[in-house]
């Protein structure tokens, strides 16, 4: 089990009061759900579509367009849930076959929705409006002495370069591959090995304003920075002083980089430009994972120890309340990602 299947299992510390304290940092207060076995469900062939239920507590002064969903990946759940990005009402879930541990995910240009499937190894393809696995995109077939994923372990990110092909990162043996979208055939190595001291490349890895590729390193506790076009080392982007601990998913926001602190609880903010750490945007968050910010103006992130989905002000880190709640059946969440509303759905139930 990879390091993200032990820990999710955890019991996670309880939430700080919602109070932004004298640096207007602001925490988050939620009460922790029901403990969960971490027991996931059987997974089906097709997708599971499960009846829509607004998750509370979604006060907020921003408001995502009509039709914007968000898509979370719970790793214990092993399943995909598409929310409505601005009420938080559960709009899908899906639980295609051979999901196991859901951890990056990516959006075609025809729609389509891959994930990564964690702890089976693979890369998969499902139909944008149903869920449905569509096919294995990338992985080792176990029938054949060659391994044609070309080493993939424990596959975290999943990011579509410029040029076309699909970077995924390799978790547990430190590296980025590449692959061609269309087919999956593996391409070649994107960032060797333990490059610049990569340990760890979890799945929230950005292409940056210039171009570059920014990896999180969940263990080495920083943002390692790449040539976006032949995977060299530039060099360490944010400073070893201690900012991060368990760094997961980026995001540049204008003149800044937003990075979710895992083991801190926090969303760190640092300069854009050169990295240099610039404040804790907001803390008291058990285990941020995945983040994104929505067309409404909400910085979204999820909360992997709370099973939730938390909104915040991007600019002073103000709480904006709950987006999705434990009723949006989140179990173990980490990843997520926004895309426009879907309208050729199945009815709810079907």
């Amino acid at each position: 089990m990879s390091h993200r299947g032990a820990a999710l299992l955890l019991p996670c510390l309880a939430a700080l009061a919602c109070a932004p304290d004298p640096a207007g940092t602001a925490t988050v207060a939620t009460a922790p759900p029901s403990s969960s076995t971490g027991t996931s469900a059987d997974a089906t062939a097709s997708a599971t579509t499960s009846e829509p239920e607004t998750a509370g507590e979604a006060e907020s002064t921003g408001a995502a367009p009509a039709g914007e969903e968000l898509l979370v990946a719970s790793f214990v759940g092993d399943d995909v849930r598409v929310f409505d990005a601005a009420t938080g009402a559960l709009l899908a879930a899906w639980s295609p076959e051979g999901l196991d541990g859901a951890l990056g995910l990516a959006i075609e240009p025809d729609g389509h929705v891959l994930v990564a499937s964690e702890e089976s190894g693979a890369v998969l393809r499902l139909d944008g409006a149903s869920g449905a696995l569509l096919e294995i995109l990338a992985a080792d077939d176990p029938g054949t002495p060659d391994d044609e994923s070309g080493g993939l372990d424990g596959p975290g990110a999943l990011l579509i370069a410029p040029s076309g092909e699909l970077l995924v990162s390799s978790f547990d043996s430190d590296a980025i591959l590449s692959y061609e979208l269309a087919t999956g055939a593996y391409l070649g190595v994107m960032v060797a090995a333990g490059a610049g001291g990569l340990d760890g490349p979890d799945a929230g890895m950005v292409f940056g304003p210039g171009g570059d590729l920014f990896v999180p390193s969940y263990y080495g506790d920083a943002v390692l920075r790449y040539d976006g076009v032949t995977g060299e080392f530039i060099g360490a982007f944010t400073p070893a002083d201690g900012a991060l601990d368990g760094p997961r998913t980026l995001l540049f926001d204008g003149d800044h980089l937003l990075v979710t602190s895992e083991r801190s609880g926090e969303v760190v903010r640092f300069r854009a430009d050169t990295g240099d750490f610039v404040d804790v945007l907001t803390g008291g968050i058990p285990e941020p994972a995945g983040m994104v910010l929505s067309a409404g103006g909400d910085l979204l992130v999820v909360s992997l120890g709370l099973g939730t989905v938390e909104a915040f002000d991007p600019a002073t880190g103000a709480h904006r309340g709950t987006r999705v709640g434990p009723s949006g059946g989140l179990s173990g969440p980490t990843h997520a990602i926004l895309r426009p509303a879907v309208l050729a759905r199945e009815p709810p139930g079907v």
